[in-house]
């Protein structure tokens, strides 16, 4: 065993803070498996590591001093989306107090984008790591250990004599079968949870990440793993939903790729062998995919398989916004999905972006009403965020449109919280476009239509009271003035 000790933070990012207060109930605590597979690599190369949820463990600021001190720990590594900006930036000021000679690395989607921007804003930070992180952090951990030179540890930026250093990038791992599974034994299982809209009978539903990567260019992605489909093999995403079935009863499954279908003989194949195994007797699974990357012999199998639920991002229902962020998809070809998925049974979560760049008042309800008529089991409606990284972010700023550069303010359910709105098409406001994002969500539930087909939906003591509370939380929102 290595001497070096290692551990690995989420942040404490709670449901309240993204959600808002009616909204945190039904928004999810995600398993950070981002931080679960460097410490599977750590530990596969004998490293000593421990990862801290504090979102899970409701551990807030004033509770890690406690935490740090129940070990002596050589590196501390922290995740960082944009919206945690503020929060990792106040979880290392209290790391470096408790511990000043610890050396602090932070990894994700942010300071992937602005590596130099991070270290020179957060002076405590040590290190920033570039994209995949398996690979970086074990040389780097091998490197503090011997006490090496870390200019040729590929992925890594660093300060040196005052000077922001960014090595040379770091290839994708085309194999990612090397990776081991995530290492979930250091997390807490039982405090995560998927969105309401993402389960049937109980709201633990592990996710299992089979892919990276996406060869698509919506303009308001980042493609944090670049734009190849790497997957896992059938073999290895087999073992780890058995071994989720036995160590964890799994029962339900959140199958993750930001487009499952698009190598349809790898999922073909791994349909077959869940369904050869019979594993579909024992598991239902949900993914996400594009609407033009389905057909229905493939949707069959998926469903035969024990896939219960498809995720799309139709986002506008105007084609004139879905050509401008480069969506690459038609409306025609949206509704055409919708029918023959719900055709093969397969019900549908439905992903809604109101405010996109240009887009007028009347064209946002146009969205809402395309909603309506493609009448998904659960819509989702957020407001566009334009993040750091993505096309959309570098042409807002350009332009000078982006409304503020407070990272706390990147928040796709701003709506129902009292966060700021990064970006306001031209003509809109504020209080508008907020109220619309409340008014979208009641609008699409309260209707008879909806509120029958959730009472014919339960199948259980948690279901009736998921769909009991959503209902009063959107009637109680009805009688408040969302509209001025």
């Amino acid at each position: 065993m290595n001497q070096l000790k290692i551990l690995l933070i989420n942040p404490p990012f709670f449901p309240e803070e993204r959600y808002g207060k009616k909204l945190k109930h039904f928004g999810a605590i995600n398993e950070p498996l981002g931080l679960a597979y460097l410490a599977a690599n750590l530990e596969l190369h004998n490293y000593s590591v421990k990862i801290l949820d504090c979102t899970a463990l409701d551990i807030n600021p004033e509770k890690i001093p406690q935490e740090l001190k129940k070990d002596n720990y050589d590196l501390i590594g922290l995740t960082m989306l944009t919206p945690m900006y503020s929060r990792v930036k106040e979880t290392i000021r209290i790391i470096k107090r408790i511990c000043p000679q610890v050396k602090i690395i932070v990894g994700g989607a942010h300071p992937t984008t602005l590596p130099k921007e991070t270290l020179e804003e957060i002076k405590s930070i040590d290190y920033v790591c570039i994209g995949e992180g398996e690979h970086t952090i074990v040389e780097l951990a091998q490197a503090l250990e011997e006490k090496k030179d870390i200019d040729n540890i590929a992925g890594l930026a660093f300060r040196k004599n005052g000077q922001v250093i960014l090595n040379s990038s770091r290839k994708l791992e085309k194999n990612l079968d090397i990776f081991p599974p995530p290492a979930r034994h250091f997390l807490p299982i039982e405090k995560y949870r998927l969105t309401a809209s993402r389960t049937q009978k109980s709201s633990f539903c592990p996710t299992l990440i089979i892919a990276r990567g996406c060869p698509f260019s919506c303009s308001y992605c980042s493609r944090t793993f670049g734009k190849t489909f790497r997957h896992h093999s059938v073999k290895r995403v087999i073992q780890e939903i058995e071994s989720l079935i036995e160590q964890y009863n799994a029962s339900e499954l959140n199958l993750e790729a930001d487009n499952l279908t698009i190598d349809q003989n790898f999922l073909s194949s791994l349909c077959q062998e869940i369904i050869k195994r019979k594993i579909n007797q024992k598991i239902r699974w949900t993914c996400e995919s594009r609407m033009d990357l389905v057909n229905e012999n493939l949707l069959k199998e998926m469903h035969q398989a024990g896939c219960w639920q498809i995720s799309y991002g139709v986002e506008s229902g105007v084609q004139r916004l879905l050509d401008l962020i480069n969506k690459e998809e038609k409306l025609e070809d949206m509704e055409r999905a919708f029918v023959l998925t719900k055709k093969v049974g397969i019900t549908i979560r439905g992903f809604f972006m109101l405010g996109l760049p240009t887009e007028t008042y009347q064209e946002s309800l146009q969205t809402i009403k395309f909603a309506k008529k493609l009448d998904p089991l659960w819509a989702q409606f957020t407001i566009t965020t334009p993040f750091p990284g993505t096309p959309m972010f570098e042409m807002l700023k350009e332009k000078g449109e982006i409304r503020t550069f407070n990272w706390k303010h990147y928040n796709t359910w701003a709506g129902w919280t009292e966060s700021e709105i990064a970006f306001l098409p031209k003509g809109r406001t504020l209080k508008e476009l907020k109220a619309l994002q409340k008014r979208a969500l009641v609008s699409f539930y309260l209707r008879p239509k909806i509120f029958f087909r959730f009472i014919k939906n339960i199948n259980s003591w948690a279901a009736f009271k998921k769909y009991l509370r959503g209902f009063l939380t959107l009637l109680k929102t009805k009688h408040e003035d969302i509209t001025n």
